[in-house]
């Protein structure tokens, strides 16, 4: 019979996710073109960004529900989500 390990429950805060400028530059570049390919943030984001880091930052993102990834015949299609909307609307002003 298998052995079975409770975990500790851990009673730290969530950790709140910080937006670095790429994952806000992403954002900003699915929010201008509805419905993109990776291929195509990677092209307009290239001169400021690595590619590595731009791919990189769009899996983060995705894992964290900013970005929904719809399947196309060739590549994945990133729309933005309510959460992503949140992240790079501006704050305001009071």
């Amino acid at each position: 019979m298998k052995e079975t390990t409770m975990k500790a429950i851990s009673f730290a805060p969530p950790e709140i996710f910080k937006p670095t400028e790429a994952h806000l530059a992403i954002l900003r570049a699915v929010a201008d073109k509805q419905s993109c390919h990776i291929g195509q943030v990677v092209q307009t984001l290239y001169p400021g960004f690595s590619e590595s880091c731009i791919r990189s930052s769009v899996r983060g993102l995705l894992s964290r529900g900013c970005l929904d990834g719809g399947k196309s015949s060739s590549e994945i299609i990133l729309r933005l989500t309510s959460r992503g909307r949140l992240l790079i609307q501006t704050p305001a002003a009071e």
